[in-house]
This record gives structure tokens, sequence and C-alpha cells, in this order.
């Protein structure tokens, strides 16, 4: 798997940041889909997830257990340092 653009990830974590503070409960993926030109926010949330940058359910769909959608999406402590840096 390639690398994440820093820019993106910054920009999906500003995005959450602001949802939360708007009070927005539960932040999901379909609010992220307009930051990623390719429509693959999901797969950014799930390497953000997997580096501990967020935490969040992720729900999955078939008997393949394919990623459908990550929903209760929260900053980490680490999330929050990258995007204050």
């Amino acid at each position: 798997m390639k690398p994440l653009d820093q820019d993106l990830v910054r920009s999906i974590l500003a995005a959450i940041d602001a949802y939360l503070g708007e009070g927005v409960l539960p932040v999901h993926n379909g609010h992220l889909q307009d930051l990623s030109q390719d429509g693959g926010v999901l797969a950014c949330l799930l390497v953000m997830k997997r580096d501990g940058l967020i935490s969040g359910d992720v729900i999955t769909k078939g008997a393949d257990s394919i990623p459908y959608r990550m929903t209760n999406i929260r900053l980490t402590y680490l999330g929050i340092r990258v995007l204050r840096s």
C-alpha cells in the first residue's frame, strides 16, 4: 500500500475535528467523502486507524468481511498532536 498524502491526512484530521467541534455525532466516512478526489476516503481512514491517528468502528459487509463503512470516528491523542503540529 502506498503512503498517504500528508496534506490529505491533515485535511481529514481537520475535518473530523471540525465536525466534532460542531457537535456532529457520530462522524462517519460519508461526512468526509468530498476530501478525496478518487472517493477512496474509507481506505485512507482505515490506514489512519491502523497508524493510530483516529479511532472508529468499522462496519463490514458480506462473508468476506469487506470494510463497508466507518462510524464513530474520533481523533486519538496522536491524531490531535499531528493536527496541531
